[in-house]
């Protein structure tokens, strides 16, 4: 009994070890957006607008239609408890563009039309990286302008939609920070 019950627990550990491993490995080629990095794009003259920006978790946007007439320029339309739902999901690593920048607050778009999301600076632990902005935060969730509508952001694969955060490839920050020469430096006289 108490083998089978160590053989339990073991592939237990090893199930939860290999599921935290998939999600680090998803994201390995990607480091966080900050606001120091960002200072070292602007200071090399680097315009954000031609930066990959991709967003970390799977965001889930939705939008109570109620009784109006039911048209819908994005996202999935659902019916629940009688009511229209309009539902925008936006898939973990889905690619963005900067389309503005406004002091800190870049406005990001996954798709094209007037569908901007603003990611800034956080505060607390995540104080340096540019999370997902939003007003009225109720149990995880906050209240977003997407597509000119209020819309309920919440996310997908995490508790809190404030851990969203932007980040972009890595191998375009190594690309950025090989920037380099070699000096054969000088002798008297020649």
């Amino acid at each position: 009994m108490r083998r089978i019950l160590t053989v339990i627990l073991c592939f237990a550990s090893l199930t939860l070890l290999l599921s935290s491993c998939s999600s680090s490995r998803k994201l390995s080629g990607y480091v966080p957006f900050t606001r120091d990095l960002k200072q070292k794009l602007e200071k090399e003259n680097i315009d954000l607008k031609q930066v990959q920006f991709y967003v970390d978790q799977k965001l889930i946007l939705n939008r109570n239609l109620g009784d109006q007439k039911v048209v819908v320029s994005s996202g999935v339309v659902k019916l629940e408890n009688g009511k229209y739902i309009n539902e925008v999901i936006i898939p973990s690593l889905t690619p963005g563009l900067c389309d503005n920048v406004d002091g800190d607050r870049l406005m990001i778009n996954f798709e094209k039309g007037n569908n901007d999301l603003a990611f800034g600076p956080g505060s607390g632990y995540s104080y340096n990286q540019y999370v997902l902005y939003g007003t009225e935060w109720k149990n995880g969730t906050a209240l977003v302008t997407y597509d000119s509508n209020k819309y309920r952001a919440r996310c997908g694969d995490c508790s809190d939609v404030a851990s969203a955060t932007l980040v972009i490839k890595k191998s375009v920050l190594d690309k950025m920070e090989r920037k380099s020469r070699t000096l054969k430096g000088r002798t008297v006289g020649k």
